[in-house]
Parts: C-alpha cells; structure tokens; sequence
C-alpha cells in the first residue's frame, strides 16, 4: 500500500487542499491520501478556536466523495499537542508501510526544528509541494549535517533506507483558510472556496462569525 499522510488544522479545508492532494495522489501513484486534521498544533495559533471535533467534520465531509481520500482522528483523539512524528509511527504500525508526508515547502524548510526531526527521515518519505512563492533551500540548510546521508535523484533525494525526499508541482490557488474566515466574518460568500458539504456545515454550524 502507498499512501500518503496530509496533515494541517484545516481551518478550514478548502479547494487547494483537496486539489493539492490530488495532484500529489497522482503524481507519485498513492492508493490512498489519508488526511489529518492536528488538535493543536505547536507551532502555530489556532485561530478562532474552532475545536478538533468541528475540523474533523468538515475534512470527513470534503473528503467523503474520493474513494482515494480517507480521515484519521488519531491526532484529535489523543488530544493535547499534535506531533507529526508520532502520527507517522501510528500509520507505520497499522498500515504497515512508509508514508509519504506531504507538506508545503514553507513547512518542510524549517522541519529541523519539528518535534524529534532527527528521526523524521527514518520514519517516513516526505513529498514536499513546491510553490512558485516559497524559496526551495538546499537541503544542507534544511537538516545541516544530516543532509549528508541523502544521495540526488531525478525527483529530488534519497537515503540510505530508501526513504524518499521528493518534490512535486502542485497548482497554487489563490485561496487560503484566513481568508475564508475573513470573508465569513465579513457576511462574504465563501462559495467555490470550500466544498458544498463544507460550506454548508460552516453556515449551519455558525462557524467564524
């Protein structure tokens, strides 16, 4: 089984998400993208304090209609901070594979400074999504020394346990879950933004009024 790993606070989840995950799905033939949403995420305020149960729900309602999409609430369920490197030894053990966990480049640039990133790539391949926007640093500057075990590849690293470091185009949309808050706090139509079932729940649910 080749899977991949999507994690964020989705905040909500939107079209370049689901898109995003996609074009990755396809790109380095994944059966499965499974998605998950963080209880708390260290590294970063959660805005509005919308609560893991409500995030869950609307990735499970953007998701449910991609039989190559599925939702984990391992993180949300264990509650407390939300650490990436113990949501890859979870899907390892019962999955019983090595992951691709996708990120953005911005998020992979300072991955060195990640709970235990010293056993990150032991654990997982990582499939960064490269943007026009975002500078693509060398990967000596990304984990230093350690960038040492990695040999080049057409499509970006590997190491020595053949675990992947790969870097994949996605589109960029001009939408982010900031300015789908704003646009709701603002009585704006987030129609086209998010999904029908997402934009639903938002409206029903009162969410970032």
């Amino acid at each position: 089984m080749r899977l991949g790993l999507f994690g964020g606070t989705f905040n909500p989840i939107h079209i370049g998400h689901l898109r995003a995950a996609e074009e990755v799905r396809e790109s380095l033939s994944l059966d499965k993208i499974i998605f998950v949403p963080s209880y708390m995420p260290p590294h970063k305020d959660l805005a509005d304090n919308v609560d893991g149960k409500r995030r869950l729900d609307m990735v499970r309602l953007a998701v449910k209609s991609n039989t190559n999409f599925e939702v984990s609430s391992f993180e949300v369920d264990s509650g407390g901070n939300s650490y990436s490197i113990l949501t890859i030894e979870h899907i390892r053990e019962t999955c019983g594979c090595t992951p691709y966990f996708i990120l953005g480049q911005d998020a992979f640039n300072e991955v060195s400074l990640w709970y235990r990133s010293k056993t990150l790539f032991d654990a997982t391949h990582f499939a960064v999504m490269s943007r026009p926007d975002v500078e693509r640093y060398s990967l000596e500057k990304v984990i230093g020394k350690d960038a040492a075990r990695f040999q080049k590849t057409p499509r970006g690293f590997t190491n020595e346990l053949g675990n992947e470091i790969v870097f994949v185009e996605v589109t960029a949309y001009a939408v982010s879950s900031s300015q789908i808050r704003k646009l709701v706090k603002q009585g704006r139509s987030i129609r086209y933004l998010v999904s029908r079932e997402v934009h639903d729940y938002i409206r029903d649910e009162r969410i970032y009024i």
